[in-house]
């Protein structure tokens, strides 16, 4: 049995294959960041992946601090507006047909910083960002997708940060 592709959204390998986008890139995008949170070493030098966590972090906290604004878009374009678009035609979730435009792999996506910005300037254009936070617990920070309310990564940084809080409130009266 062939595993079924992530959603509707693709782009071409270099063999011209489809190659699925999906919630898990979300969640490898998000991991990647966080990855370069935990590893300050990366910011000199380190492997393809380490580079590629750290563009991933960069952007998600330009993202998290400006909002998505005219000029991320414009500085994310910049980059990857030479890529070559292929058409494929699709279909929706409704049943009917659609075109999707389709990068074409090439060597300039081979590259952590390029590949990196692609992948998050496609998960923009699709919407999978929306919701994008940073925890609020100051010795965590990782990124996070979640409700407009939700100020935590986790229900244990959570516990963390009302327990902190709750100590400053107590540790203050006694002064």
């Amino acid at each position: 049995m062939k595993k079924a592709l992530h959603e509707e959204n693709l782009f071409l390998d270099q063999h011209g294959q489809l190659i699925g986008w999906g919630t898990n890139d979300v969640k490898n995008v998000l991991k990647s960041a966080n990855e370069a949170i935990v590893n300050e070493e990366i910011r000199r030098r380190g492997t393809y992946k380490q580079v590629a966590d750290m563009v991933s972090y960069e952007w998600l906290e330009r993202i998290v601090k400006e909002g998505i604004s005219k000029a991320i878009i414009a500085d994310l374009n910049k980059p990857i507006s030479h890529i070559e678009y292929r058409r494929a035609l699709m279909l929706g979730t409704d049943g009917q047909p659609y075109w999707r435009q389709v990068a074409v792999e090439n060597e300039d996506l081979k590259h952590p910083q390029l590949r990196a910005i692609y992948v998050l300037s496609h998960l923009l254009a699709m919407g999978a960002l929306k919701g994008l936070k940073r925890c609020q617990v100051d010795d965590c920070k990782k990124f996070f997708i979640g409700p407009e309310n939700k100020k935590w990564c986790s229900k244990k940084c959570g516990s963390l940060y009302r327990v902190r809080e709750k100590r400053k409130k107590t540790t203050t009266k006694f002064y």
